[in-house]
This record gives C-alpha cells, structure tokens and sequence, in this order.
C-alpha cells in the first residue's frame, strides 16, 4: 500500500512537472484577471514607515461607465476618473504626470497647463472632434481665468468664468463647457466641490418630420448627389457615419456601420473606426433601392459633410416643407420604429443609442400625434359597450 502511495505522488508530481511549461501562460493569464477582479473591491495596503500599522494608499471603484481611482499621495488621498479599468502602470504613469514631486502632493501649474495636460492625457480615449472642441474652449476661456494656479482655484471662480461665458454663449454651450471644466477640477483638485448654477435656457424641441414629410423629400431628392445620404439618415445613421460608408461595407442588404468621418484637432477630416464594444458599431437592414444606390456611388455622400445641411434645406424650401436638421431623420427613424411595435431593444441597436433615455426622448413627443387617434378609438369602443 506504502508503495502504491508513493508511486501515486510521484506519477503526479511528473504529471504535474510536465504541463507546467504549457500552464505557465494560463495561469499567469489567470492571476492577472483575477487581480484585476479583485483590485475593484479590496484596498491595497501597506506598511506605513513611521507607524507600525496597515493603512490605504489606492483603491479602485466602479463609478458608472467608468473608473475612480484614490491614491494616498504623501499622506494625502487623491482622485482620478478613468475611462476604463487601468492596469497598476498605467495608473502610476498618469499620477506622475499630474502630481509633482511636492511634499504637500499639490498640483502645479495653471488651470490652463492642467486643462491642456487633460486633453493629452484623453487624447487616446476621446474623439477627434471632442479634442478639437476642448481645445477651441481653452482658447476661447478668458486669460484671467487660464492663469489661476491650479492649487489657488475655487468654486467662486468657476462661477464667475461661467457667468462671463453665459452672457455670450447659448445655455447649451455653457453647459459644454462647465462639462469639460468639471472633470478636470475632478482630475487636479478632487478636494474642490463646485457649486456651479448653470442657465436653464429654453430646451430646443425639434420638429418631427411625418411620414409624408419623408416621402416627399426622398421623392425630391432622386437622382441628386445626396439621395443616398438622405435614404441613410431615413435608417437612423449620423451625418458623420453617412459621410464614412462604402459599398464595401455591404453584405447583401446588410449594412455595417463601423467608422465615421470627423474633424480633428487640426479642423482636417479623418476616418475614426468604432470599437468593436462601442454601441455605434452595428449592422442595420436596408433595402434593395439602397443597396443599388450604394454600390453605384461607392459611397453614402462624396460631397464636404456640412454641404449636407444646405441640400437638405434648400430641398425643404424648395417643395415647401418646415424646417428641420438632417439629425432629424435619424429622430424620426427611433418614432417609426416605435409606432410600427419594434422593440426599443431592437431600436437602440439599429440607431447605435448607448441606453434608451436619448431615444425615448426622441419619440415621446411624437407619440402626441398619435394620442388623440388612440384616445378615440378607446372611445368607439366604449360607446360599444352602451
């Protein structure tokens, strides 16, 4: 029995001597995954040098989308809003960039080195024409505000660059840009909470084209140079994912929607290809018409993106119908499907929306055309019952 036994542990011990060139790279895979996994919920601690006890110095947290970050940095707990989950190094790399080697751990520098420091650290994370929109706001915020040292910025100031901005700039566009000032106080200044009151503004309902709006403008609108590109918004694509489509990107009367044409940080347009996780990344259904149209063209429109809106409207001048963007047509796109019983699941993967809340948005209004019908037949059916 004694040497069966010992027989038994060395037949394991080869076995396991054997495959442990082949499990090397699976279980290190597997030991990182599970530390990544596990760095969301435990802290990681350390010895403190003067004191003979455990305390935080970083810990990761799921915020939303995203990812917070605290960090103790000379004594003092630090915050970083990541886009993604980032790996020790990488969180590492990006404190040193924002944090100079103080003992107090401050930040250094302006609000606009700190701003500008933002967009770089982002660059990779963010759109081309986010970037170019960040920048043109550095631009366009006043010097005295750029040149408060970070450290020194309070949440009065904020405000007051707020109030100037809000007495040349729509509601919309104030909000814009406290949007791009709140994430960098968030980033350089954690310990700053601003208090900031925005305008309210008058919120921009948009008109919804009918049915028969769209059946007059993609009437009006064959054998133009942007019939296709109209057809295309019809079926819920952005102005920027029209411009970037190609009869390659055709299979059969499926359309892959992977890539769309914006400007960059130096106003030039590029082709930004999708993520393969990004919700805009999908394939819609088209018909025939338009696959022919496609394929003929080589394109969705060849013409300079903008030149879009100026077609559209002086084609609504033109046969005599209200205004309204091509962004509309993606909004009446989300209203038809709905009106037809499609499943808001099945619209928000067609139209590229991240969550419903945008297109419901979309189509609640337009339900109110519907209302009185509905409200009607309810009562035909009551007087029924009579």
């Amino acid at each position: 029995m004694r040497f069966l036994y010992e027989k038994g542990l060395l037949k394991g011990f080869n076995l396991i001597r054997s495959s442990r060139l082949k499990q090397k790279n699976r279980v290190e895979n597997e030991l990182n995954s599970i530390l990544n996994s596990l760095i969301l919920y435990h802290k990681i601690l350390c010895v403190s040098e003067n004191k003979n006890k455990r305390r935080v110095i970083m810990k990761i947290e799921k915020r939303g989308n995203g990812y917070r970050v605290r960090k103790m940095i000379n004594g003092n707990m630090h915050r970083i809003l990541f886009d993604h989950l980032p790996s020790k190094r990488e969180i590492d790399e990006v404190f040193s960039k924002i944090y100079a080697e103080s003992p107090s751990g401050a930040v250094q520098g302006t609000f606009k080195d700190c701003a500008l420091q933002y967009i770089a650290i982002k660059e990779n994370v963010l759109s081309p024409s986010t970037v170019r929109s960040y920048n043109a706001m550095v631009r366009s915020m006043s010097e005295a505000f750029l040149s408060i040292p970070m450290k020194a910025l309070s949440s009065a100031d904020v405000q007051a660059e707020i109030n100037r901005i809000a007495l040349i700039r729509k509601a919309k566009t104030v909000k814009n840009y406290h949007g791009f000032i709140a994430p960098i106080v968030a980033m350089y200044r954690p310990d700053l909470k601003l208090t900031t009151t925005l305008p309210l503004g008058e919120r921009y309902v948009p008109y919804e084209p009918t049915d028969d709006d769209i059946r007059k403008i993609l009437e009006a609108s064959k054998g133009t140079s942007y019939e296709l590109a109209l057809r295309l918004g019809v079926y819920g694509m952005r102005r920027s994912e029209v411009c970037a489509v190609t009869a390659d990107d055709l299979k059969g009367n499926m359309l892959a929607i992977n890539k769309s044409l914006v400007k960059n940080k130096d106003n030039k347009l590029v082709l930004k290809n999708f993520a393969k996780t990004d919700e805009s990344t999908r394939k819609i259904y088209v018909d025939d018409y338009t696959v022919d149209l496609l394929r003929a063209q080589g394109k969705g429109y060849a013409g300079y993106p903008t030149n879009l809106w100026d077609n559209l409207s002086a084609l609504q001048k033109r046969i005599g119908l209200p205004h309204f963007r091509f962004h509309d047509l993606r909004h009446y796109y989300a209203s038809m499907a709905h009106s037809l019983g499609i499943p808001d699941s099945y619209i928000m993967r067609a139209g590229g929306w991240s969550s419903d809340n945008v297109m419901k948005r979309v189509y609640r209004h337009a339900q109110a055309d519907k209302e009185r019908d509905m409200m009607e037949f309810a009562s035909q059916y009551i007087q029924t019952l009579s």
